[in-house]
């Protein structure tokens, strides 16, 4: 979870006209009489070349492409993270709800998040660890129970806003040894207290160690972290993603 942090500002879109050459092998130009020997981009209504419609759809198509990553989501397993421990803690009762959010212990994230957690798991087995995921994509009904559950806008996202949980972009994760058991963190998932920011010294140090080697893993990955929950990563282009309301799955990969 993350507290009070929403989405940012409007995401930029910078439009580039696509090379002659190509629209002309797509049929969406025509140069005239003139030929080439005239620049052809002076503006879209300059004698030299005009557009068709679909032109106009090539365009838009690119423009959308920018602007709003793949939105599909992929259902995490050990095919496409080697080793992975799912320990789904909105799954079951063991929340600070006391209740199960989910339907079934299944976790869902961006495309992109698995290629780095994937590269993730690889790093910890070396270490003899594997990774342990507590949390991924976050519909909008868990994120309103969780708040009803605990209104803190220091560790929750208020469900007027959106959290970064729902964009399929942050995960929450722990350690589990080689086996596959799991192991004691500097805090359990959802626990918030001193023990569960990032600085550590709260905790034994083989525990702190742990929390090290595994924040050394997911930053190498391409991950960010928050200071107050030790077990919560993003994306660190987190903001260029939408909010996904409904499971738009690319199968298992």
């Amino acid at each position: 979870m993350e507290g009070g942090r929403s989405e940012g500002g409007p995401i930029p879109c910078v439009q580039t006209a696509p090379k002659p050459g190509a629209l002309q092998n797509h049929g969406l130009w025509k140069p005239d009489e003139a030929g080439w020997d005239n620049p052809p981009y002076r503006g879209l209504h300059h004698q030299s070349v005009y557009f068709q419609p679909m032109a106009w759809i090539f365009l838009l198509l690119a423009s959308a492409a920018m602007a709003f990553p793949d939105e599909r989501l992929v259902e995490v397993t050990p095919a496409n993270v080697p080793g992975v421990v799912l320990d789904l803690r909105y799954a079951s009762t063991n929340n600070l709800t006391g209740k199960a959010l989910y339907p079934d212990a299944k976790a869902y994230l961006r495309q992109e998040a698995i290629r780095q957690l994937r590269r993730v798991a690889r790093e910890l087995e070396d270490e003899g660890y594997r990774l342990v995921i507590w949390d991924a994509w976050r519909p909008a009904s868990a994120q309103r129970a969780l708040w009803k559950a605990k209104p803190d806008g220091k560790f929750l996202t208020p469900p007027s806003k959106i959290s970064r949980h729902r964009r399929g972009t942050s995960v929450d994760v722990s350690l589990a040894d080689g086996k596959g058991n799991i192991l004691e963190m500097p805090s359990d998932h959802d626990e918030f207290n001193a023990k569960a920011d990032e600085d550590f010294s709260d905790v034994p140090k083989e525990v702190a160690l742990r929390a090290r080697i595994l924040r050394k893993a997911m930053f190498a990955a391409g991950f960010s972290g928050v200071p107050d929950e030790w077990w919560h990563y993003d994306l660190r282009d987190w903001a260029d993603y939408e909010p996904v309301e409904d499971k738009k799955m690319g199968g298992s990969r």
